[in-house]
């Protein structure tokens, strides 16, 4: 029985980095869709990944730029949104050849800044780094490496090609050491040895890269060298290809098949039309052991992340290093009645982002919770920047997501926009706008998650205000910063000031929207011994809450637990409930888990 609990309203204030700015491990994934049991798929094995996702913050509603791979990997680097000239594969040939006055990318901030940069597999678009001469096909025959597709952003790019060789090009890899060969060989392989046993993850390139990446970890470690390591991973881009291991994760039957089935009422034309990627391949035709050999990859894929993820912990580097976890696009697996990745609709721009930082802009109450705000690549430059403490390049189109690191329910973008040749889009929280040559569709997607019916006719004020963010960035919703807030009141300029003499701070009345000019309107938890024996806890058991606003783009307040006062210890929080005020405010209601006869609460303020 809990004899004690004391409302510790002590301060715990966390700055910006300033001495140990964080190493940063990024993986990106190709043709990966949010395909995983994270995103609520549960027929999906991906647990290294959702284990991921429960100890950093998922992305709900991420988009991407363009839905082909240079593309989309373009504006994730650069920051830029997406226009005719940077819609298509050979976006970074756009990169200058030159020393440039800017940062090409986000990599290359870092590189200027004191970062080890490291790339390993397709981060840009070809597939290990670099522009080649190729005959008229590019599966086969590659020899010259003539370009970096970065110039400038990398320290190093490691990439061995193995027993492909140079002349195979390394994203179509068959475990036998050839490449893709037209109409030939086949659309997936489940790779077994010469007595049908599941072949090692090394047998593929994926399982190659990730060796490789824990070998350099173990470097960096050994250096104490502050990194940007950065992981392009092949699968799931067709061919589907894995060891039979991953494969068998699965049964054939019973698998969730596609949705929608078929294409949307009084869609324009060339909205929904079928990729010819799929065509370069035999064994094609069953789309049933197509979506297997899908899955199997994926799990292949979250297993290399595992085993890197696992690295880091061991190395005892996952404290002091961000990780990013993103998905280039998604891709239809006969959703919409057709196949591949170059649409404009849901199921080809919505993508896995999960991104895990250090505790002072992960606070622990509200680690694993999602976000559902809109987001958009174009944005991850600017987080990552502010992570580390850098300044992002002004020409950067993007905002940073920290607000929605520190606390899941701060807004997210009004629209997130994407473009493929001649199809533009705009994706709010509940609608997606799709432009063909001056002609809109219009789709609800509050009321299902894909794209059904056109419904432009029946509304045409919400065509006509979305139709205005068309070829725009998007702007996070009514974030406001703490000068915004003070309104240059000289009662309020300094933030760690106590105007009213409360004992808060006015950064601290900020965050928690009470008058800072008013000793009457005070910061305050509220701690009370609840039955939540609805929630399949006790009939006794502690319940911390608080009101905070989630707006607030400099800062959040969270929640701590312990049982000792003298050596706090953080212990896990519950979170029960959250309750919309309106105006961004919410009641935020906790649990502690209460083994011990004392319980001490603190909120901490960053």
């Amino acid at each position: 029985m809990i004899k004690a609990i004391l409302l510790a309203c002590s301060v715990l204030v966390h700055g910006v980095w300033a001495d140990d700015p964080p190493n940063v491990l990024f993986i990106a994934v190709d043709d990966l869709r949010p395909e995983l049991a994270c995103y609520g798929e549960s027929h999906m094995v991906t647990p290294h990944i959702d284990k991921l996702a429960a100890s950093g913050r998922l992305f709900k509603n991420h988009y991407v730029a363009v839905p082909t791979c240079g593309a989309s990997r373009y504006a994730l680097m650069t920051g830029y949104k997406p226009t005719t000239a940077t819609d298509g594969n050979g976006a970074f040939g756009r990169m200058s050849g030159t020393y440039p006055s800017e940062p090409e990318s986000w990599v290359d901030l870092l590189r200027r800044n004191g970062w080890y940069t490291v790339s390993m597999g397709k981060l840009s678009h070809e597939p290990d780094g670099y522009r080649w001469s190729y005959p008229g096909s590019y599966d086969y025959g590659r020899y010259k490496a003539n370009s970096a597709d970065m110039p400038f952003s990398w320290n190093e790019i490691v990439w061995d090609h193995g027993k492909w060789g140079a002349t195979w090009y390394p994203l179509f890899a068959y475990a036998d050491g050839t490449g893709r060969v037209r109409s030939v060989t086949p659309a997936y392989e489940a790779g077994v040895d010469a007595d049908g046993q599941s072949l090692a993850d090394d047998a593929y390139p994926d399982g190659q890269i990730t060796e490789a990446a824990i070998e350099k970890l173990r470097e960096f470690k050994d250096d104490d060298r502050r990194f940007c390591l950065a992981l392009g991973f092949f699968k799931p881009h067709l061919p589907f290809n894995a060891p039979k291991a991953y494969f068998d994760l699965y049964a054939a039957e019973g698998l969730p098949g596609p949705s929608p089935v078929t294409a949307p009422s009084g869609a324009l034309s060339g909205t929904v039309t079928n990729s010819g990627e799929v065509n370069s391949y035999s064994q094609q035709n069953d789309r049933a052991a197509l979506r297997h050999a899908y899955f199997a990859c994926v799990s292949y894929i979250d297993a290399q992340v595992g085993k890197v993820l696992d690295e880091l912990d061991r190395l005892g580097l996952s404290e002091n290093t961000v990780v990013v976890l993103w998905g280039d696009h998604g891709w239809c697996l006969d959703d919409y009645g057709v196949i591949g990745k170059h649409k404009v609709l849901e199921r080809s721009l919505h993508a896995p982002l999960i991104i895990r930082s250090p505790e002072m802009t992960n606070p622990t109450a509200f680690r694993g919770q999602q976000t559902t705000g809109v987001v958009s690549t174009i944005d991850i430059y600017p987080t990552i920047a502010e992570l580390c403490g850098l300044q992002t390049p002004e020409a950067v189109d993007g905002e940073s997501l920290v607000p929605m690191l520190r606390n899941p329910y701060a807004p997210g973008k009004n629209i997130a926009f994407s473009l493929f040749n001649n199809l533009s889009t705009v994706r709010s929280a509940d609608w997606r706008l799709i432009k063909v040559s001056g002609n809109y569709d219009l789709y609800d997607l509050a009321s299902f998650p894909y794209e059904v019916e056109d419904i432009s006719g029946e509304n045409p004020s919400v065509v006509s205000e979305l139709s205005t963010h068309i070829g725009q960035a998007g702007q996070r919703q009514e974030g406001i910063q703490y000068a915004d807030w003070a309104k240059q009141n000289a009662l309020l300029l300094e933030k760690g000031a106590d105007s009213d003499s409360d004992t808060f701070t006015n950064h601290q009345e900020y965050l928690m929207g009470t008058d800072a000019l008013s000793p009457l309107s005070r910061p305050g938890l509220e701690v009370s011994c609840e039955d939540l024996s609805g929630y399949g806890y006790g009939e006794q058991d502690i319940v911390i809450s608080y009101i905070a606003y989630t707006n607030r783009n400099d800062g959040v307040v969270a929640p701590s637990g312990s049982y000792d006062l003298k050596n706090w210890q953080s212990e896990d929080l519950t979170l029960l409930d959250v309750e919309e005020l309106g105006e961004h405010r919410y009641r935020f209601k906790f649990r502690h888990s209460a083994l011990g006869d004392k319980a001490f609460f603190r909120l901490w303020f960053e």
